[in-house]
């Protein structure tokens, strides 16, 4: 079934992304109020190890996704790089029916691998940087997201479900949803005094509701539960290994993919308490926090685009691929550039009038601004590949990722340069190779020059606001 993505879709992939991403956003007035400075570094580095899931997740998420949207769009078979094009795009539910289940299996493996790490050795690294803080609520928070950690993962399929399909609305509205839930209970426990634990508590009730909610969607999303009910036969242990081998080949470069990806946003967060103090900790994970969160906001038409390229690609339609990547470059370059402004003018005088002593420099957040901004545009040309079942750029990841934290780690240790000598390592790591190899790689593929990718990239932004008709209802 062919995948086209209508103005709720935008509306909602909006919306969704900002409370996904922002939901830290919202809740720093309130958490910078509550917590000390020790505490709040904390939470930071919790957010760090939080986001560590998608270490363990290992790139299963998004092949898995992207066969989902093989076998949605009619593919009679799955292939291990490329695709079988198809000419009949009616959904293949035999097929689909047999990577679910596959998909159930990967991720409880892999849940319980990420506990037995968050239990142990998470667990030592929480309690050495917080040995100098009195009491146990650190340790008892901790507990409550590596409990969290576990269930995200094993039940986080059902998100690559529903972006397989192409449910886009359906998701964002889950999201918000749990958000919300996660937000008002953040800010309830905090003012009845559960300091840094009542983050822990709802991080957790989040995992549940997500989970919960993403499950009926993607059932009742066109009828996709009764047509599953309706296959004929039992997947076999054959199937699944089979399938497996399939999905491995490219989720193993995923994985190398994934590993890169956590050392270059958030392994930094990690090291910086092992040499500087929580507090310094705490200003360079609050400009973090705001540079992802512009990252995310602005590549939210990078993130629903994908299942159309993946759609287009299956189909052979070039030009629907050229448009597509001309619209997820424009407006992530476009957006983020307004709003890293905006936090610069803004977002910092704001923050400062809350905690002046937390909040980042212009020239400490111009360069974590930078930093972002280069490792979104990286992956909104390299995600191309991805869609056409491709991981070419593995390595290149790696080593460029492995570079950063290895050099982030001796400027730390062996000068006094302090959250400079993180972000030299960064920024230098990303822009020796990454940040230009692969846009020219896209560009020759696609024979799109970079004035018609700005052209195409206007009109497509232009007819999207052009067609919004806000009594449609969302």
């Amino acid at each position: 079934m062919t995948i086209k993505l209508s103005n709720k879709d935008y509306i909602w992939s909006y919306i969704g992304v900002f409370f996904s991403v922002g939901s830290s956003i919202l809740l720093l007035p309130f958490i910078l109020y509550f917590l000390s400075d020790e505490m709040y570094g904390l939470w930071g580095v919790f957010q760090s190890i939080s986001a560590i899931t998608i270490l363990f997740d290992f790139g299963f998420s998004t092949t898995f996704a992207r066969n989902i949207n093989y076998c949605w769009s009619g593919a009679a078979e799955l292939k291990k790089t490329g695709a079988k094009f198809v000419q009949n795009n009616q959904p293949n539910f035999y097929l689909m029916t047999r990577v679910m289940k596959v998909c159930q299996y990967v991720f409880l493996v892999i849940s319980l691998t990420a506990f037995v790490c968050m239990a142990t050795f998470g667990t030592f690294y929480i309690n050495y940087i917080c040995r100098d803080i009195a009491g146990n609520k650190p340790l008892i928070s901790w507990m409550f997201y590596a409990v969290a950690i576990f269930f995200n993962l094993y039940y986080g399929y059902y998100n690559s479900f529903l972006l397989g399909v192409g449910a886009i609305s359906a998701l964002n509205k889950v999201t918000v949803i749990s958000r919300l839930v996660q937000i008002m209970l953040t800010i309830t426990l905090l003012a009845m005094g559960l300091d840094i634990v009542a983050t822990g508590v709802s991080y957790l009730s989040y995992g549940f509701i997500f989970r919960t909610l993403s499950r009926r969607e993607f059932l009742k999303f066109n009828n996709i539960g009764n047509n599953l009910k309706m296959v004929q036969g039992k997947v076999t242990r054959s199937d699944i290994q089979e399938l497996f081998g399939i999905v491995w080949y490219n989720a193993s470069r995923e994985g190398g993919i994934t590993l890169a990806s956590y050392l270059a946003n958030q392994a930094c967060t990690i090291i910086c308490p092992i040499f500087l103090p929580l507090s310094i900790t705490g200003v360079y994970s609050l400009a973090v926090q705001l540079s992802n969160t512009l990252s995310n906001v602005s590549a939210a038409l990078y993130n629903a685009n994908q299942p159309v390229i993946q759609s287009a690609y299956i189909s052979k339609n070039q030009t629907k691929m050229r448009s597509t990547m001309s619209l997820i470059v424009v407006s992530y370059v476009a957006i983020y550039t307004l709003g890293l402004i905006a936090i610069l003018l803004f977002g910092l005088p704001l923050i400062r009038l809350i905690r002046p002593e937390t909040t980042p420099s212009i020239s400490i957040m111009l360069g974590v601004g930078i930093y972002y901004f280069i490792l979104k545009f990286r992956d909104c040309y390299t995600s191309y590949f991805s869609c056409t079942n491709r991981i070419p750029y593995t390595k290149a990841f790696v080593l460029s990722s492995i570079t950063c934290v290895v050099v982030a780690i001796l400027f730390l240790k062996y000068t006094n340069w302090g959250l400079w000598g993180l972000l030299i390592a960064e920024i230098s790591s990303q822009m020796i190779y990454n940040v230009w190899h692969w846009p020219v790689i896209v560009h020759r593929e696609l024979k799109l020059r970079i004035p018609q990718m700005m052209k195409l990239g206007v009109g497509e932004i232009r007819y999207i606001l052009e067609s919004f008709h806000f009594n449609d209802g969302m």
